[in-house]
């Protein structure tokens, strides 16, 4: 088995966890600062197992390879992903419903 890839998180990525992590914090801190527990153990497992995430299906030839994870817990948000050889590149964390192609492509 290769072994562990580094994190890169992308300042779309890290807005969007910071945006999500508001929004919940407006209700329920605790459940926020679960929520960033979730996206840092979701991070951390992706290190250690990239094709975890399913294949995002896309036409669009810049998104090929993009790849999809719910974050641990919270079932209605995704982490939007590429593999490289050395790198989990975490491209944007979204709510879902939204066009994953389209999104991860707003941060490239």
């Amino acid at each position: 088995m290769p072994g562990r890839k580094v994190p890169h998180r992308r300042r779309l990525a890290i807005e969007d966890i910071a945006g999500h992590s508001s929004y919940i914090a407006e209700s329920n801190l605790d459940s926020a600062l679960h929520f960033l527990d979730a996206i840092e153990a979701t991070v951390e497992m992706l290190c250690q197992f990239p094709e975890a995430g399913g294949v995002v299906p896309t036409t669009r030839s810049e998104a090929k390879g993009l790849r999809a994870k719910l974050v641990s817990g919270f079932g209605s948000y995704a982490m939007l992903y590429f593999v490289t050889p050395e790198l989990i590149d975490i491209a944007r964390v979204i709510r879902g419903g939204q066009e994953m192609d389209q999104i991860a492509l707003q941060s490239r």
